[in-house]
């Protein structure tokens, strides 16, 4: 229960920079933003018999905002995504690239889907003419 006590504020803390970085980038913030990896939260508090690995796999699956779990994705996922990203860096020790590096290190089959937002909502990240 503890390491998932510390998953939970490690979640919280991203939330609340996932909000920030929203705002930021869109001018506002939406349910979408709101309600983004709560999913996580409930599992870490109610399903006992499942491990963080196992809960990290469920959420990595099954919600669109993340790349490779083959859901169709809308234009809002792909921005969800690119705010996940962005804002992974401002509280995540572990994950210190922006947006773009991270598109470029760990998603490079997927520019075509991805750079045209991250041009739109973080040209200034944009290191190479594409």
């Amino acid at each position: 229960m503890k390491e998932k006590i510390k998953k939970i504020i490690y979640t919280l803390r991203h939330k609340k920079a996932f909000l920030k970085v929203e705002k930021q980038l869109t001018g506002k913030n939406t349910l979408r933003g709101y309600l983004h990896d709560s999913d996580k939260l409930l599992l870490y508090l109610f399903c006992f018999w499942m491990n963080v690995k196992d809960i990290h796999k469920f959420h990595r699956k099954m919600n669109r905002h993340h790349v490779k779990n083959n859901l169709k994705k809308t234009t809002n996922d792909l921005i969800e995504t690119i705010i996940d990203w962005e804002c992974a860096r401002l509280t995540k020790p572990d994950k210190p690239l922006n947006a773009y590096d991270t598109l470029m290190k760990f998603y490079p089959d997927y520019k075509k889907i991805y750079l045209p937002i991250i041009k739109k909502y973080l040209p200034y990240q944009v290191k190479e003419r594409e």
